[in-house]
């Protein structure tokens, strides 16, 4: 138990100087927005394949009204919940 009280600010210390890495998130400074026949394509073709479509959008300003426009689409996995 001595041993143990004895190891536990070092232990503590350890843990408190831990650093993350640095990470920096970089974006295009161009998006190109898709027309409707592609994401209607690209949403027949993630059911066709029994996945699950996302559309992920992105913030345009269209005349002075910030609006969302679809950039990409792409399919995840469908989930069964078994009760």
């Amino acid at each position: 138990m001595k041993y143990l009280l004895l190891l536990t600010p070092f232990v503590l210390a350890a843990c408190s100087s831990f650093e993350p890495p640095n990470v920096s998130l970089e974006t295009d400074k161009q998006a190109f927005h898709m027309s409707r026949q592609q994401v209607i394509l690209g949403i027949t073709e993630c059911e066709e394949a029994g996945t699950r479509p996302v559309v992920i959008t992105a913030k345009r300003r269209i005349n002075g009204i910030m609006s969302d426009v679809p950039v990409e689409v792409t399919c995840n996995p469908r989930y069964k919940l078994f009760y």
